[in-house]
């Protein structure tokens, strides 16, 4: 009987022992894990940082190029009110009757044509647009669909990666004498 109590002594020992050295093991881990864990986000950090500084350079590159084809088109629309303000103040009413109709014909055809010209420029304008839209549209979608597939790789290698690095399981000693 006393053999027994003492290697039930000796084995609660090991056990005891073995315990507190997991028990280590499993705090060292812990801390590990906190540590690597703080690192990764300090890192994915470090990228929506950057991600976030390079879109605004290329939405400030857009933006400026807005602004310019703004420019270029108030630049054009200007350019047809002063034509059309020059056709306007020519001197019609001056010389023959007949000159004076010829004159009023040849600026009414001006603007007419103008105002033609004017038109199929806004509706060619307009199809220019709408086919721009579509190709961002297109460009957009393609992108979260790349953006998608990404995040799926990378679930996929961490998956592997905790599989690979699967805990070990513990299992008690079955001698229990």
């Amino acid at each position: 009987m006393k053999n027994r109590v003492v290697k039930t002594e000796k084995h609660s020992k090991v056990v005891e022992e073995s315990l507190g050295v997991i028990t280590q093991k499993c705090r060292e881990t812990s801390e590990e894990n906190k540590v690597l864990m703080r690192r990764i986000k300090e890192k994915h950090l470090e990228h929506e940082e950057e991600m976030s500084s390079q879109e605004k350079f290329f939405d400030d590159q857009i933006e400026n190029l807005y602004k310019a084809m703004e420019e270029k088109e108030s630049e054009y629309e200007k350019g047809l009110q002063e034509e059309r303000a020059k056709a306007r103040q020519y001197d019609v009413d001056s010389g023959t009757t007949e000159n004076c109709r010829l004159r009023k014909e040849e600026v009414q055809h001006f603007i007419d044509c103008q105002a033609k010209g004017v038109e199929e420029f806004m509706s060619k304008r307009d199809e220019l647009i709408k086919a721009h839209e579509k190709k961002k549209v297109q460009l957009k979608r393609e992108y979260m669909e790349k953006e998608v597939e990404l995040e799926k790789e990378l679930d996929a290698a961490l998956t592997f990666l905790m599989e690979k690095h699967e805990p070990d399981t513990f299992k008690a000693s079955s001698s229990s004498s």
